[in-house]
């Protein structure tokens, strides 16, 4: 059994103040209503980049592949060119490669990380299919990726480099080379870097809308405790989970390492009991360099979407499905 987390004192409002109300577990939603009313809600770019540990410019745009596309552009890429990409990018990652006129290479990942691996990519260069533009490594599945390294990288190679981190905004406070983030409400990204020019270059229709900022930490606290217990009914599964998901960083999907290469049979069982579900879905039509890790990865991992409010009951019946769907 999970222990129950502690009391902690929460600020309720009385009249234009805020007293506290000990004993009781902070209503994170209440907070956010709070600060949202007193006007807090306002200027989305000064609470991002509130974020990073050092001084950054953000700007928050609408649609995610339109905003890659824009973001390649305004790192000087010229259209024709090769970008280097993940073997496991995802669909918007690679239309968005495509809209700024670019070729995608795909290269095989780290087997630990299922992200790229430096020492790997450098080797690889120098066969890549046509002259090289950019690279747009690949957070995997929310996954932190080490934004340092890739500075270092695009210092030694004189690379542009664009991070897609779509799911990763718990983990990303760090923008050395600009990275691409979604927003927590689930529509929208932003782009970050410590270096203004390239986001001050970026020409893509602004994001407006609820931004889900001040809702996060509420939503984040229910996803882990969900993540935890998720950990805990699975444990004889036979399934595997992301290092650290749930307890050192979250995401809002999940995904589960199989004991067998079989995800596509897994994820379409998973479908059929209502559960959403996915695999990797590789496009045979790009270039693509030897990727034995990354097609044993795409072979034997499914994700899922968690839904953060599931009560016992519904965790019960989503491992049930997930034990039917392997066996």
């Amino acid at each position: 059994m999970l222990p129950k987390p502690a009391a902690v004192p929460t600020l309720v409002p009385q009249g234009k103040t805020f007293v506290r109300a000990t004993g009781a577990p902070i209503d994170f939603d209440a907070v956010a209503a709070a600060l949202g009313v007193a006007g807090h809600g306002a200027d989305l770019h000064q609470r991002l980049a509130a974020r990073f540990a050092r001084p950054v410019a953000v700007r928050a745009f609408a649609d995610r592949v339109e905003a890659t596309a824009a973001a390649l552009k305004a790192l000087g890429v010229r259209e024709g060119g090769v970008c280097v990409v993940s073997a496991l990018a995802d669909p918007e990652t690679l239309a968005g490669v495509a809209a700024a006129g670019l070729k995608a290479w795909l290269v095989d990942v780290d087997p630990f990380s299922a992200m790229f691996d430096t020492g790997h990519l450098r080797e690889r260069l120098p066969d890549a299919p046509g002259p090289l533009e950019a690279i747009v490594p690949a957070a995997a599945h929310g996954r932190a990726p080490d934004m340092r390294a890739w500075a270092a990288f695009r210092a030694e190679t004189g690379l542009p480099i664009l991070v897609d981190a779509a799911g990763a905004f718990d983990v990303v406070i760090a923008a050395p080379v600009p990275v691409l983030v979604g927003l927590p409400a689930g529509s929208g990204v932003f782009v970050a870097c410590e270096d203004a020019t390239p986001i001050n270059a970026i020409d893509a229709a602004p994001f407006s809308g609820d931004d889900g900022l001040a809702a996060w930490p509420g939503l984040r606290q229910r996803l882990c405790g969900t993540a935890q217990q998720l950990r805990v009914l699975l444990l004889d599964s036979g399934v595997g989970f992301q290092p650290g998901w749930g307890m050192s960083w979250i995401s809002q999907t999940c995904a589960l390492s199989l004991p067998t290469d079989d995800a596509g049979a897994v994820a379409w069982k998973l479908q059929a009991a209502g559960v959403p579900a996915s695999c990797s879905v590789r496009d045979r039509s790009l270039a693509t360099d030897d990727t034995p890790t990354a097609d044993h990865l795409a072979a034997s991992t499914v994700v899922i979407t968690l839904d953060p409010n599931l009560d016992i009951e519904g965790l019960d019946r989503l491992c049930d499905a997930l034990r039917d769907a392997v066996a």
